[in-house]
């Protein structure tokens, strides 16, 4: 009986990933049959596109190419084309490029998780896991492979919109990937949990292309080693990617884009608020013999946050590109951070400020 509902667990899971992915997978094309001719319009008035070498029509005018109102950048500098041609030397570099860093990352993730851990696939359910931090993990890595996928295509002569579609398709596999290995340890299995967490980012990625109003959110990440902030340090071997103690994750909203015009006047352009969700005390022990999570807690965060794109100078091509890549991490700023235990003002959050007996 134990071994029948162990294959109808299986088999229920694997039908529901498929018909997730289904979705996923006609969301994109409903998507991309919708908008195509929408992004073939061309501005005749554009003259903003005579920077192309071929000062042609072939590339999207440098007024279409905006993200949350203000310009978008790419690698080199230049305008995405309007179709996509392939630049077959552009391409192979970068495709090392990635191909590199998938082999470094999965050289450091099977250090540490998943060596000594070999067995049969299978499912394991493990929502509870770091009281879901590790899940706004998943959606913010699957947003960000899409985003640096998308743009190395973008870069090798994909269009912007296929760019963007297979940016998502990619970012997705790649944590689909991440997840299938975790599917044959032994002390733990392939999450559906997780997996829909995966899917959430690229799909919001992708999203944020056709509905403009989504640009104003962006989803950040900011790592701050525990032991810098005087917090319980995760009891367990730990990366960056799942120390979740050191971790907060963080929807960035752009108050600026989104108030009436006769108000644009009393914001600051560059100040954003942001919330943030992370937890303390993940993997932490009191009773050997307890639950990994007994004393975490979860951490609820609201604060300012900066909008470096118009916050930081222009520059050279790669440094606005950089510029706007960077936008993806969370700086220490004011903020306010609500737990069960406590409520806590910090000056420039996550750090500790003690100036005689008063802290914040």
């Amino acid at each position: 009986m134990k071994f029948f509902n162990l294959q109808f667990l299986y088999i229920r899971n694997l039908k529901f990933l498929s018909i997730t992915a289904t979705v996923f997978i006609l969301i994109i094309i409903v998507n991309t049959n919708i908008f195509a001719q929408s992004e073939k319009i061309i501005s005749d008035s554009d003259s903003t596109i005579s920077n192309q070498k071929d000062g042609s029509t072939d590339f999207i005018p440098l007024s279409q190419f905006t993200y949350a109102d203000h310009r978008r950048y790419t690698m080199d500098g230049s305008l995405p084309r309007l179709t996509t041609k392939i630049k077959p030397a552009t391409m192979a570099i970068l495709g090392g490029v990635y191909l590199g860093a998938i082999v470094f990352l999965h050289i450091h993730q099977q250090n540490a998780w998943w060596s000594g851990q070999r067995g049969n696939f299978h499912f394991e359910e493990d929502w509870m896991s770091a009281l879901q931090v590790d899940k706004a993990g998943h959606s913010f890595g699957g947003y960000f492979t899409s985003y640096v996928m998308s743009e190395g295509l973008m870069a090798s002569g994909f269009s912007w919109k296929d760019a963007t579609l297979w940016g998502s398709v990619f970012g997705l596999a790649y944590q689909t990937y991440v997840e299938t290995e975790d599917g044959f340890a032994t002390e733990w299995g392939f999450s559906p949990s997780d997996w829909y967490f995966d899917a959430l980012g690229p799909l919001f990625f992708l999203s944020q292309h056709y509905v403009p109003a989504l640009q104003n959110i962006t989803p950040k990440w900011q790592y701050v080693p525990s032991e810098w902030t005087g917090e319980p340090i995760i009891g367990r071997v730990r990366t960056f990617i799942d120390d979740y103690n050191s971790s907060t994750f963080w929807w960035s909203v752009n108050v600026y884009n989104i108030l009436p015009d006769n108000l644009k006047k009393y914001w600051l352009p560059w100040l954003n608020i942001a919330v943030g969700y992370g937890a303390d005390a993940v993997d932490v022990k009191a009773d050997p013999n307890g639950p990994p999570d007994q004393l975490s807690e979860r951490r609820y965060v609201i604060g300012l946050d900066y909008n470096l794109i118009k916050l930081l100078p222009d520059g050279g091509s790669f440094w606005n590109w950089f510029r706007q890549t960077l936008d993806f991490i969370k700086f220490p700023a004011p903020a306010i951070e609500f737990s069960p235990s406590n409520t806590k003002f910090k000056l420039l959050y996550p750090f500790r400020i003690n100036l005689g007996n008063i802290s914040f």
